[in-house]
C-alpha cells in the first residue's frame, strides 16, 4: 500500500476567517501504475481521526485501508474538520453541520479533480462519521453527485443507545462551544466486542481526537439528518453490528426513501467499532461486495 499525507485548503467551500485545512491520507494499491477506477470516501466518527481507518498502534489485520488497497482500491481518509490534524475553528462557535459537510464535500472534490482519470465514488462514514456522511450526501443531492453510492456504518436515525450513557446525560455533559473529549469509559462496552485485546482498546483510547462541540450536540440532536438522508438518490448500504447505536435496526432503511436500492447488514461478533472486531473481515467482504454488485 502507498500512502500519500495531504493538507486540502477548503477556506472557500467554509466561508470561515482564516485559512481551513482538511488533513487527508490517500491510500493506493502497491502494485498499480494508473489511479484505480475505484475510491472509498471515509469518513470517521466522534472521538476519533482518519487512523480509524489505518490505526498506527495496531497490525495490518486491523487496516481496513490495507485490506481494501489489496482488492484494487484506493481509500481516501480525512479528519472531520476540528478533529485530528484538520484545522480546528476559533470560535468553534463559528462552526455549523452545514459548513463542516461542505469542507468534507470541497476535499473530495480536489482529490477528484486531480484524479486524472474517470472514478466512481464510495462515500463511508462511520458513528458520527455516518450522520456527516449523510449530510454531505444530502448537501450534494442539491448540487451534483460526487458520490455513486453512500455506506453508514454504525449511526442510527433512530433514537440511539450509546453503551453505559445515554443521550441525556451526554447533552447535560456538553460545554457551550468548544473541543471535548468523548467519555471514552462509559464507551466501552459500545464501541469492543469481549474479543477485543485491552491493549488495542488501551492504544485505540491514546489516540483519541477531541471533537467539536456542534458536532457532538448534532449528533445528540433526534433526527438531525432525516431530512437529508430521505434525499439520498444513489444507492445505500446501512451496516449495524449486534452491538451498536440502534435499538431497531430494521427501521433504518426506512430513512432512505429516495434511494433506489437500501441494504441492511448485521455484523455478529461485533460492537460498534467494527474495524476492531474479530469479525472485521467478514464486515469488510461484505462491504467490498455490496460495492461491486453497485458499480
Amino acid at each position: 500500500m502507498k500512502s500519500t499525507d495531504m493538507m486540502l485548503d477548503v477556506t472557500s467551500a467554509t466561508g470561515l476567517t482564516g485559512q481551513t485545512f482538511i488533513a487527508a491520507t490517500l491510500h493506493l494499491p502497491d502494485d498499480m501504475n494508473n489511479r484505480p477506477s475505484h475510491l472509498i470516501f471515509a469518513v470517521h466518527g466522534g472521538g476519533y481521526s482518519r487512523m480509524y481507518w489505518h490505526p498506527p498502534f495496531a497490525d495490518d489485520s486491523y487496516s481496513f485501508a490495507k485490506w481494501f488497497t489489496d482488492q484494487g482500491k484506493a481509500v481516501l481518509a480525512i479528519d472531520m474538520l476540528g478533529m485530528g490534524e484538520s484545522t480546528r475553528p476559533e470560535p468553534e462557535s463559528s462552526l455549523s453541520g452545514a459548513i463542516i459537510a461542505a469542507a468534507h464535500a470541497e476535499a473530495l472534490r480536489q482529490v477528484i479533480a486531480q484524479w486524472g482519470a474517470a472514478v466512481d465514488v464510495t462515500g463511508l462514514g462511520h458513528s458520527m462519521g455516518g450522520m456527516m456522511i449523510i449530510a454531505q450526501a444530502g448537501l450534494q443531492a442539491a448540487t451534483h453527485p460526487a458520490m455513486n453510492r453512500v455506506a453508514v456504518l454504525g449511526w442510527a436515525n433512530e433514537p440511539m443507545v450509546l453503551g453505559d450513557t445515554d443521550v441525556a446525560s451526554l447533552q447535560a455533559g456538553l460545554i457551550p462551544s468548544g473541543y471535548i473529549a468523548t467519555p471514552r469509559a462509559p464507551m466501552r462496552k459500545l464501541f469492543y466486542g469481549d474479543d477485543v485485546p485491552l491493549e488495542l482498546i488501551e492504544a485505540d483510547e491514546a489516540h483519541a481526537s477531541t471533537t467539536p462541540v456542534t458536532m457532538g450536540r448534532d449528533a445528540l440532536t433526534p433526527g438531525i439528518v432525516h431530512q437529508a438522508a430521505a434525499s439520498i438518490s444513489v444507492p445505500v448500504l446501512v451496516v449495524q453490528s449486534v452491538i451498536d447505536t440502534s435499538p431497531t435496526p430494521e427501521k433504518e432503511p426506512g430513512y432512505f426513501s429516495a434511494s433506489p436500492a437500501v441494504e441492511l447488514q448485521i455484523l455478529e461478533g461485533a460492537a460498534h467499532c467494527q474495524n476492531f472486531a474479530g469479525t472485521r473481515e467478514r464486515h469488510w467482504a461484505q462491504l467490498n461486495n455490496w460495492i461491486d454488485r453497485n458499480l
